[in-house]
C-alpha cells in the first residue's frame, strides 16, 4: 500500500455493469470524505436489481484487482482507490460518535419548529441526516409551510435561530412551501438528499413530496420510505400566529418579508443575482434557498473527477450512466448576455450548431439542442442534461456570427460554465468555438476533453465516432486534447483542411430549434421574420486585423440549387420574408449570383435578404448589380472602415476610396440599401484621417452605418502589431462594450464619444438630405420623420461635439503602424 492506495497489478478489463454502479457510489461518498460500510453501497446504488449480495461480490472482485480496499483492522468500511487517506474510517467512527451526540438535540429542535405558525413538515437533512457530524458542523434542516407563508414561518425561525446558544444549531438553508414539492433540479445530489432525510414532524407531508419526485428512484432506486414519526401537539402560539395571520392580512406580510430579505441578501452579497441564476440561492413566494456557492455542481464534478482518476488507473472506462449514443448540442451565445445586441430584437439561430447537429444526426447519433440564443441563462442548460443524459456535450458556436469572433468575455465565462456543468453530469465535453480554437488549455481545464479547431463538421464526426467505440483521440487531425492518464499537457493533433464540396454537407438541423419565440421578436420589434444563412465559408482576402480561426482564407461556395431550395423549405415551413446571408463575401464566385437570381424566378419566391460584400466586388460589373437587386437584395454591409486612403492601405484593405464612392450611389440606383461598416482607431490613424471619415459618410449617406474601435484579434498582423502594447483587457465585455485595449492616437473615451457624435452628425445629414430633397423619402411622412430626425439628433450633435474636442488630446505612448515594406508587403 502507498499513500493509503493499495497498489499492484491492476488489469485492464472494463468493469461489469454492477462494479461500475459500485465504483459510482464509492466515489461520490468520496467526494465527502466518507467510506461507505457494505450495506450502505447497496443503499447508496444507482443502479436497480443489485441484490446486496452481488453488492459485496463486485467489492470483493474490485479489491482483488486493487481498484477499492479495505483498512486493516477498519474493514467494515470500502474504500475507492483513489486519493484517500488512511485515516478516514477513522475520521468516520469518529464522526458517527458526534452525530449520535448531536441527533437528539437536533431532533428536539425540529420538534420545537413543529410548533410554530405554519410550519407543516420539519426533517433533519445534510451530514447529520447520514450519520456523522464534522468537529465544526452545524444542523441542516429542511422545512415545509403552509402554501403563501414560507416568509412568515422562515422570519419566526429566524428570530428563535439568535435565541439558541449557537446559531450553528439551527439552519435552515432549503425552505419550500406545500405548492413546491417536486424540485425543479433532478439530479444524484438532490436525490441523495432526499433520500436520507430524517423526518421529525409532518410526515405525511414528507411522504407526499417523496413519491411526487419519483425520478430521484432512478438515481437511489434502493432508497426506503421515510419512517413515520409522531407529530408533536399544536401549541397555542402556533394557533395564535395563524389566526392573526390568515387571509389578506397574511398575503400581505409574507410579501413584504421576502421583499426585505432579497434586499437585505442582495445588498450582503455582491453577487447574489449570479448565484440566483444558477439556482444556488432562490428566493420566491414558494422556496427559500440559502446557499451562495455552487456547492452541488461542485461535487457532482468532483464525483466525475474521482471517476476519472479510476479510469486512468485501470485503463478502461466506467460505466457513467449516460446514453451512449445521444449528443446534446449546446450553442453558446446568449442574447441576453449582450445588452446592445438584445435591445436592438433582431436575434438570428446559432446556424453553425445546427450544421454540426445535422452531421453528427447523419453518423447515426441521437442529438438535442440546447439554444442559448434566447435562454436566460447558462444554467438552463441542466434542463437538458438531466433529461437527455447526453455521452456528448459539444458546445459549438455560430462561426457564422460575426460577434462570435469577438470573443466577448461574457459569452466566454458561460462557455466554460457549460463545459463544466456537462462534465459533473457525466458527459465527455467537446468545444468548437473562435476563442477555443486560440486558447484551448482554458476550455480544457474547465472540464472540456476535446478542442475542435477550425471547422468543425468532419472532425466532430471523427471525435464522436472514436469516442462511442471508445478510442483515443490521438491522429484525429484538427483535435487539441489531453490523455486520460493524468498529463496536463495538451496534445495538438494536425491541422485539418476545410471542407470544399460544401454541397457534401447535410443541410441544417432546422428541426431542433424552436423558431417561435424568434417569430415572436421579430415580427413585435420589425414586422417581419428574418432567418440567417450561408452560402459560402472563407474570404480570399488579407485585411490585416480580420481574423478567420474557422474557415481560414480559403473561399468555397454552396451550389446555388441547395440555396434556394434551402430557402425554399423555410419559406413554407417558417414563414420567413427575410434573410441574412452570412457570408464574409456574397456572390464572389462568377456567375453564382445571376444563376441565383434564376432559380428563385424558377421557383417563384418572394423574399428580401441582405448580405455583406466589397466596394470592388459589387462594382465588378453592372449585371451582377442588377441581379441582386432582380432576386430580391434590400441591404448590401460594405466594408468602408475608413475615408482615408492612408488607413485603408495600412488595414491592406485592398479597396479604394474611390470605389467607396461609386459604389453607394451604384447600389441606391437599383433600389439597393447602402450600409457602412466603420472603423476608428487603427494604428497611426490621425485626426486628419478621422475627419475623411466623417466627411465621407457625409458625403455619401449611405442608409446604415456601424460604428467600431479597431478590436486587436489573436492571429492577425495587427494583433501582432499591438501586442506588446496590450493591457490586462484583451476581450470585450460585450459588443456595446468599444474599449480600444491598446494605446490609440486618443483615450479609450475619446472614441467611445467620437462613435455617439458621428450617430449624431450622421443622424443630423440625413435629416437634412431628406427635406432638402436630395434623399429619396422612404415611405409616406418622409419629410415629417426628416423633421424629428433633425430635432432629435442636431442638439445631442453639438453637445457631443463640444465634449469631444475637450478629449481631442493625442497620447505620446501609441505605437506606431509600420509601413507595408518593414513587414515583406503584408
Amino acid at each position: 500500500m502507498r499513500d493509503g492506495i493499495i497498489t499492484g497489478d491492476v488489469r485492464t478489463i472494463a468493469p461489469t455493469a454492477t462494479e461500475s454502479a459500485v465504483l459510482r457510489t464509492l466515489a461520490y461518498h468520496q467526494v465527502f470524505g466518507h467510506p461507505l460500510a457494505a450495506g450502505e453501497v447497496w443503499d447508496a446504488l444507482d443502479s436497480a436489481g443489485i441484490s446486496f449480495e452481488a453488492t459485496v461480490a463486485a467489492l470483493t472482485a474490485l479489491v482483488g484487482r486493487g481498484i477499492v480496499e479495505t483498512r486493516p483492522g477498519l474493514d467494515r468500511y470500502w474504500i475507492a482507490g483513489l486519493n484517500a487517506g488512511t485515516d478516514l474510517p477513522a475520521r468516520r467512527m469518529a464522526a458517527n460518535s458526534r452525530a449520535a451526540d448531536h441527533l437528539p438535540r437536533a431532533q428536539a429542535i425540529g420538534r420545537r419548529l413543529m410548533r410554530f405558525p405554519f410550519i407543516d413538515a420539519v426533517a433533519i437533512s445534510g451530514s447529520l441526516s447520514k450519520g456523522v457530524l464534522a468537529e465544526d458542523g452545524d444542523y441542516d434542516f429542511f422545512v415545509v409551510t403552509r402554501t403563501g407563508r414560507l416568509w412568515i414561518a422562515r422570519s419566526l425561525m429566524m428570530v428563535y435561530a439568535r435565541c439558541l446558544p449557537s446559531r450553528e444549531w439551527l439552519c435552515t438553508n432549503y425552505v419550500v412551501d406545500r405548492s413546491a414539492l417536486v424540485f425543479a433540479r433532478q439530479d444524484l445530489f438532490t436525490a441523495t438528499e432526499l433520500a436520507t432525510l430524517v423526518p421529525v414532524g409532518g410526515h405525511h407531508i414528507l411522504a407526499e413530496m417523496q413519491q411526487a419526485n419519483g425520478w430521484a428512484a432512478d438515481h437511489r432506486p434502493n432508497m426506503t420510505l421515510l419512517p413515520a414519526v409522531d407529530d408533536p401537539p399544536r401549541s397555542p402560539l402556533r394557533r395564535l400566529g395563524e389566526a392573526l395571520f390568515a387571509g389578506p392580512a397574511g398575503n400581505l406580510a409574507d410579501r413584504a418579508l421576502l421583499a426585505l430579505t432579497r434586499l437585505h441578501l442582495r445588498r450582503r452579497i455582491p453577487d447574489a443575482r449570479a448565484i440566483e441564476a444558477n439556482g444556488s440561492l432562490v428566493l420566491d413566494r414558494h422556496v427559500f434557498k440559502g446557499h451562495t456557492t455552487e456547492w452541488k455542481y461542485r461535487t457532482l464534478r468532483l464525483h466525475q473527477a474521482g471517476l476519472d482518476a479510476v479510469e486512468a488507473r485501470i485503463g478502461a472506462p466506467i460505466d457513467r450512466r449516460t446514453d451512449p449514443d445521444h449528443v446534446l448540442f449546446a450553442s453558446a451565445y446568449f442574447y441576453r448576455f449582450d445588452p446592445k445586441q438584445w435591445q436592438t430584437g433582431q436575434p438570428y439561430p446559432p446556424l453553425g450548431t445546427l450544421y454540426a447537429a445535422a452531421v453528427a444526426r447523419e453518423a447515426g447519433f441521437a442529438v438535442s439542442l440546447f439554444d442559448a440564443g434566447l435562454a436566460l441563462s447558462e444554467y438552463d442548460l441542466l434542463t437538458r442534461l438531466e433529461v437527455d443524459r447526453p455521452a456528448v456535450v459539444v458546445i459549438h458556436e455560430d462561426g457564422f456570427n460575426y460577434l462570435t469572433k469577438m470573443c466577448l468575455t461574457r459569452m466566454r465565462e458561460a462557455a466554460l460554465r457549460m463545459a463544466g456543468l456537462a462534465r459533473a453530469f457525466g458527459a465527455r465535453v467537446a468545444v468548437a468555438s473562435s476563442d477555443a480554437t486560440d486558447n484551448a488549455a482554458l476550455y480544457l481545464d474547465a472540464g472540456a476533453d476535446a478542442v475542435i479547431r477550425g471547422e468543425s463538421e468532419a472532425t466532430l464526426r471523427e471525435v464522436l465516432e472514436a469516442w462511442r467505440a471508445e478510442r483515443p483521440l490521438d491522429g484525429i487531425a484538427g483535435v487539441t486534447h489531453r490523455h486520460r492518464t493524468g498529463n496536463r499537457e495538451p496534445v495538438i493533433e494536425p491541422p485539418r483542411r476545410v471542407t470544399r464540396d460544401l454541397d457534401e454537407l447535410p443541410d441544417p438541423a432546422w428541426d431542433l430549434i424552436d423558431l417561435a419565440p424568434y417569430r415572436e421578436i421579430w415580427m413585435g420589434r420589425h414586422g417581419r421574420f428574418s432567418l440567417n444563412l450561408a452560402t459560402t465559408r472563407g474570404c480570399p482576402y488579407s485585411c490585416n486585423w480580420c481574423a478567420k480561426p474557422i474557415y481560414g482564407n480559403r473561399y468555397n461556395s454552396r451550389s446555388p440549387e441547395r440555396v434556394v431550395d434551402e430557402i425554399a423549405r423555410l419559406i413554407r415551413s417558417a414563414g420567413v420574408d427575410h434573410f441574412w446571408i452570412t457570408d464574409d463575401i456574397f456572390g464572389l464566385k462568377p456567375g453564382w449570383v445571376q444563376r441565383f437570381d434564376e432559380l428563385i424566378k424558377a421557383q417563384g419566391l418572394q423574399f428580401r435578404y441582405t448580405i455583406q460584400s466589397r466596394a470592388d466586388l459589387l462594382l465588378r460589373d453592372d449585371t451582377t448589380l442588377d441581379a441582386l437587386a432582380s432576386s430580391g437584395l434590400e441591404t448590401a454591409w460594405i466594408g468602408a472602415e475608413s475615408g482615408s486612403q492612408t488607413i485603408l492601405d495600412a488595414m491592406d484593405k485592398g479597396i479604394t476610396r474611390g470605389q467607396i464612392d461609386r459604389v453607394v450611389p451604384a447600389l441606391r440606383a437599383r433600389g439597393i440599401r447602402s450600409a457602412l461598416f466603420l472603423q476608428f482607431g487603427y494604428l497611426g490613424e490621425t485626426r486628419e484621417d478621422i475627419g475623411r471619415t466623417i466627411a465621407m459618410v457625409e458625403e455619401l449617406l449611405p442608409d446604415q452605418i456601424g460604428i467600431s474601435v479597431s478590436y486587436p484579434l489573436p492571429g492577425t498582423v495587427f494583433h501582432d502589431r499591438v501586442r506588446a502594447a496590450l493591457g490586462p483587457k484583451t476581450n470585450w465585455t460585450d459588443s456595446d462594450d468599444l474599449d480600444l485595449m491598446f494605446p490609440g492616437t486618443y483615450s479609450p473615451e475619446y472614441y467611445r464619444q467620437l462613435h455617439r457624435y458621428l450617430h449624431h452628425r450622421y443622424g443630423t445629414a440625413r435629416a437634412r438630405a431628406v427635406l432638402q430633397g436630395r434623399l429619396p423619402e422612404p415611405r409616406r411622412g418622409g419629410r415629417l420623420r426628416g423633421l424629428g430626425g433633425l430635432a432629435r439628433n442636431l442638439p445631442r450633435m453639438v453637445i457631443d461635439g463640444i465634449r469631444l474636442r475637450r478629449l481631442e488630446r493625442p497620447r505620446t505612448d501609441a505605437p506606431s503602424a509600420p509601413h507595408p515594406a518593414e513587414e515583406g508587403g503584408t
